[in-house]
């Protein structure tokens, strides 16, 4: 029986920026099907690993495999096909509406010299229902509040109509209320669209909550990977962030809490 390679995957890579190396020997697989959560400690490589894996990056050394080709040997436009990628702090192109900024995401599915086609539109208007912003479609960007804002990135990831969609630190700068609203966005496009997502996040216990599969990292090394359930340890918290801490249920999810102890082991 020919068991198939997830559809993205990095092997032996050594990321670097300039003459700073971040990580070496690499080997990580985003599993299909899945919401990845990588966590781990500012300047552990989290950021530079989402980058490489969507192409923004070349590793120093190994390889990023997409769909089991080297992602190197795509062209822009067909990564683009594949890959939806929301990176850090996007930046708004001028004054452009709602529905302006969700339809860029047609670009890579576009021949050239064709004119908006009716495919075009519904792949924007679908996007747009599904996060919630369509009665924004007029109004400009940038009279947005944050969460709209977000979720207007989103859609027009959505509007490339990828299968994968990689996500770095999309709850930055976003007040509670928010982050929860954009996660429980992201876990029903995993859970009942199906979508592989993979995003970087800070908070753990959204990371528990909302992820299906983590990956842990410390100094540019993978230290544990898995369901929530099966690695959340007050014992791995310890050893990726030095914090103490106990770990209990969730009482609303069932997922892992971290609950932190404090330098001192005391609450």
């Amino acid at each position: 029986m020919t068991v198939s390679q997830p559809r993205l995957r990095g092997e032996q890579l050594t990321l670097a920026y300039g003459k700073k190396t971040i990580a070496e020997n690499l080997n990580v697989t985003i599993p299909d099907g899945h919401f990845t959560a990588i966590i781990g400690p500012n300047g552990c490589g989290k950021s530079t690993l989402l980058r490489t894996l969507s192409r923004l990056m070349t590793p120093t050394q190994g390889h990023v495999f997409l769909d089991g080709e080297h992602i190197q040997h795509y062209a822009s436009k067909e990564v683009a096909r594949r890959i939806g990628l929301l990176a850090q702090n996007a930046t708004t192109p001028g004054d452009i509406t709602v529905q302006e900024l969700v339809a860029r995401g047609r670009y890579p599915h576009q021949p050239l010299f064709t004119r908006w086609r009716e495919e075009d539109e519904r792949a924007v208007a679908k996007a747009m229902q599904a996060t919630g912003v369509t009665n924004l479609a007029s109004q400009s960007v940038d009279t947005l509040s944050g969460g709209q804002r977000q979720r207007v990135w989103i859609a027009m990831v959505l509007a490339q109509e990828t299968a994968i969609m990689l996500l770095d630190e999309p709850t930055t700068w976003l007040d509670i209320s928010h982050q929860i609203d954009l996660l429980e966005l992201l876990s029903e496009l995993n859970r009942q669209q199906g979508y592989t997502l993979a995003a970087v996040l800070h908070d753990l216990n959204q990371a528990c909550r909302y992820a299906t599969h983590l990956i842990a990292l410390k100094e540019g090394k993978i230290v544990a990977e898995g369901a929530p359930g099966e690695i959340v340890s007050a014992e791995l918290i310890e050893q990726v962030y030095g914090l103490k801490c106990m770990i209990i249920e969730d009482p609303v999810a069932g997922t892992p809490l971290v609950v932190p102890l404090g330098r001192s082991g005391r609450t």
